[in-house]
C-alpha cells in the first residue's frame, strides 16, 4: 500500500521465447510490470491500457499478497477474485514476508525452465514433505467466510541472496521457522510454512513442523522424513521415514464445560540413519525409537493444536464440522458458540506406531 492509500500490483508474465528450442538463459527471464492503482479491478485495467491488448486472468498460476496488506484484511480483494470469471477456483494463493513483487521476481529456477511449471508444482511438495499446504483460492475463501473457523494460505519469503550456506548448519525440524534461510541456490525464494489467518487478517506464521502436524490432520501428506533424539545416543539424532497408515481420527467431547478433541495417528516409520553402535535387528531397540517416535510426535502435535487454539484462536483444521455434527438445530450449534469454546478446547493426542530397520533386508 502507498502512503496515499493506492496499492501496487505486479503482474508477472512468462516470457515466449523460453518455450522456443534456441531461447537463452535470459529469455528465461519472466517479464514483470507493476501498476499503482486504487483496487485490483483499476490496476488490471491500466494494464490492459499499457500492453495494449486484454490480459487473460484465466491463465494465472497464483495470487501473491504481501504479509502488509494482509495484516489489514483482504476480503474485499479475494471476494474480487472469486468473482472474477477469469480466475479459476484452482489458483493458488500465497501471502509474501517481504513485497510480492519481490516474491515474484525471485521466484523463478533454473531447475524448472518454464515458470508456470514451477508453480504447478511446488504446492504439491506438501505430498511429500508436509512443509506447506496446496492452499488454493477457493478453499481459501470459503475458510475465509466462515466464522467459526481460521484460514490458511501458502506462506513465501526470500531466502539467501549473496551467502552459499556452506558453513552453515541447518536447524533441525521442530525449529525451522519462516524467515531463517535455511536453502540457497539459484532460486531466491523459500516456501516453508503457512500463514494463519483469523476472519480476513493475517495473524502469524506456522513453522515448518507445525505445518507438518497440520498437514498430517488434514491427511495431505503421504511420507515425510524426521530427524529426532532417542535415549540410544548421546548428542546424535536418527532420521526416520514415516507414513500414516490410515487417515488421522478425531473424537469430540463437548459434555464438558469446554470441547475435548482426541487426534489418533496410526504410523508406521522406517529408520534411515545407519550406527555402527546400534542394531536395528535387536527390537529392543527398534521398541526404544519407536518409544521416541511417539514422544515427538505428541509433543508437537500438542504443542501445534494448542497455539491454534489459545494463540491465534482459529480452527484452521476445520473441527467445527464434527461440533456441528452434535447439536439437532443450527441455532443450538450456534448458541454453543464453537469459535470461542475452541480457544478454550482441551487436546488428547494418542499415536499408534511401529518403526522397522531399512537394514533388515540386508542382514537376512
Amino acid at each position: 500500500t502507498t502512503t496515499d492509500g493506492n496499492i501496487q500490483v505486479s503482474f508477472e508474465f512468462s516470457n515466449l521465447e523460453s518455450f522456443s528450442d534456441s531461447h537463452s538463459s535470459d529469455g528465461n527471464k519472466p517479464i514483470i510490470d507493476t501498476v499503482i492503482a486504487p483496487s485490483i479491478p483499476e490496476a488490471v485495467n491500466l494494464m490492459n491500457a499499457y500492453a495494449s491488448k486484454q490480459v487473460n486472468l484465466s491463465h494465472c498460476k497464483v495470487i501473491v499478497f504481501s504479509d502488509s496488506i494482509a495484516k489489514e484484511g483482504i476480503l474485499e480483494e479475494v471476494t474480487y477474485f472469486m468473482n472474477e470469471p477469469q480466475i479459476r477456483p484452482t489458483t493458488n494463493l500465497i501471502i509474501a514476508k517481504d513485497s510480492a513483487k519481490d516474491y515474484i521476481k525471485n521466484s523463478a529456477s533454473s531447475l524448472e525452465g518454464i515458470l508456470t511449471k514451477y508453480y504447478d508444482i511446488f504446492p504439491t511438495s506438501t505430498e511429500y514433505t508436509g512443509y506447506t499446504s496446496n492452499i488454493l483460492l477457493s478453499r481459501f475463501y470459503q475458510s475465509l467466510i466462515r466464522d467459526e473457523s481460521g484460514s490458511t494460505a501458502i506462506l513465501g519469503y526470500l531466502g539467501p541472496t549473496t551467502n552459499t550456506n556452506d558453513n552453515q548448519t541447518n536447524p533441525l525440524l521442530e525449529s525451522i521457522s519462516p524467515n531463517e534461510n535455511i536453502v540457497s541456490g539459484d532460486r531466491n525464494t523459500e516456501n516453508i510454512g503457512l500463514a494463519v489467518f483469523k476472519d480476513d487478517k493475517y495473524q502469524g506464521d506456522l513453522s515448518a513442523i507445525e505445518t507438518l502436524c497440520y498437514t498430517i490432520i488434514e491427511h495431505e501428506v503421504d511420507n515425510f522424513y524426521l530427524n529426532i533424539d532417542t535415549s540410544l545416543l548421546e548428542n546424535k539424532n536418527i532420521d526416520l521415514s514415516v507414513s500414516s497408515l490410515e487417515p488421522t481420527r478425531v473424537n469430540l467431547d463437548i459434555s464438558g464445560e469446554n470441547p475435548v478433541l482426541t487426534i489418533k495417528l496410526n504410523l508406521i516409520a522406517k529408520t534411515l540413519t545407519g550406527q555402527n553402535f546400534l542394531d536395528y535387528s535387536n527390537q529392543k531397540t527398534l521398541q526404544e525409537v519407536n518409544n521416541s517416535l511417539k514422544l515427538f510426535i505428541t509433543s508437537k502435535m500438542k504443542d501445534y493444536l494448542y497455539k491454534t487454539s489459545r494463540e491465534y484462536g482459529c480452527d484452521i483444521n476445520g473441527f467445527f464440522r464434527m461440533a456441528k455434527q452434535k447439536f439437532l438445530t443450527i441455532p443450538e450449534y450456534e448458541n454453543y458458540n464453537w469459535s470461542e469454546k475452541y480457544k478454550k478446547a482441551e487436546f488428547n493426542v494418542i499415536v499408534d506406531s511401529s518403526v522397522v530397520s531399512s537394514f533388515l533386508v540386508q542382514n537376512s
